[in-house]
């Protein structure tokens, strides 16, 4: 079977062309910063990964073929699938950080909805020359977002109230996905992907900022003083090595035209996981918030029900938080002592 992954050179695109090439996948991997000469951008997707701290390109060695292509022109996309004829689709392209969607609202939107029209357009050509495709639609648990404390954990059929651009679009992006799958057979499954994080996540994301300050401060490059955000909130993490087990899982076995939560099911205070990283580096670090670092509004609590992934796929996570917290510490030591920064 091919699998064509889009936004490959990100961070969660890397390690799912990993675990669909150790499971017997022919991989096609297209990224925007492969045609734009490896420049980055996004998060989830584009070129997520190509930041600082980013892990090897895990198909080149394997000889799995990349293709550079914009999202964004329609036409690209069609020559795309012209020429790959996947029989699954995982889209994970995006701009995927809630905080720069603030900053940029309107590239947000273009940037996850258009390519994702783009993309079921060329599915429904697909479906009309006879060649069948399977679609996965990576969408985000910001899309639910303010939720009271009781209302955890929450389930696929809680009220979807975004309060940020990203939130947003991806709910334009998931309703989009159900319109075409309803409209014109586009056989689809949509994730609601909860927080994720370990080897080779950029430092714009929380955790991996953490462990990098704190590996800067135990190699002596950085003060003992560690910038923060809010430390109240209360997110769901995965390893993102079970995310992308979760997505290969989801595309065999999820049902057509549902929508599924990707999460452990466990709430974990971002203060507490900060307390985990410090005592890793048994010196004492200083904490203040930054101002900078907080966003406009925020979510307070925020834990998934997964059941209904586990059910219908069979997955279970398989590495607990303090093992995802120790690996994240582990690959930013190895990334500090490479450069000192």
């Amino acid at each position: 079977m091919r699998a064509l992954v889009t936004g490959a050179y990100g961070f969660v695109g890397r390690h799912l062309v990993g675990e669909l090439a150790s499971s017997g996948y022919e991989v096609v991997a297209t990224d925007i910063a492969v045609s734009h000469g490896g420049g980055t951008s996004g998060s989830h997707g584009n070129a997520a990964g190509a930041g600082p701290g980013a892990i090897d390109d895990p198909g080149l060695d394997a000889g799995i073929p990349f293709r550079g292509c914009d999202l964004l022109d329609g036409g690209s996309v069609k020559a795309l699938f012209e020429e790959c004829r996947p029989d699954y689709v995982f889209h994970l392209a995006a701009q995927s950080s809630a905080a720069l969607s603030f900053v940029d609202p309107r590239g947000t939107i273009e940037t996850n909805v258009i390519s994702t029209l783009n993309i079921l357009e060329a599915l429904k050509e697909s479906i009309d020359s006879g060649h069948g495709c399977r679609m996965l639609s990576i969408g985000s648990s910001e899309e639910y977002g303010r939720r009271f404390e009781e209302e955890m954990p929450l389930g696929e059929d809680s009220p979807i109230e975004p309060v940020s651009p990203y939130a947003v679009s991806k709910v334009a992006q998931g309703l989009l996905s159900l319109q075409y799958h309803r409209s014109h057979g586009i056989d689809v499954v949509l994730t609601r992907s909860f927080g994720h994080t370990g080897p080779g996540q950029t430092d714009r994301f929380v955790l991996p900022a953490f462990a990098k300050q704190c590996a800067q401060i135990e190699a002596g490059s950085k003060e003992p003083l560690l910038e923060v955000g809010n430390l109240e909130v209360v997110r769901d993490f995965l390893d993102v090595r079970d995310v992308v087990k979760a997505y290969r899982l989801l595309a065999e076995k999820g049902r057509c035209g549902e929508v599924y939560n990707v999460c452990s099911g466990l709430g974990i205070r971002l203060n507490d996981a900060l307390d985990a990283l410090i005592e890793m580096v048994r010196l004492p670090i200083k904490v203040e918030t930054d101002p900078d670092l907080l966003r406009p509004v925020d979510v307070p609590v925020m834990i998934g029900d997964n059941s209904k992934l586990c059910k219908d796929t069979g997955w279970t996570p398989g590495i607990p938080v303090d093992r995802m917290l120790s690996g994240l510490m582990e690959f930013w030591r190895g990334a500090i002592g490479g450069n000192g920064k």
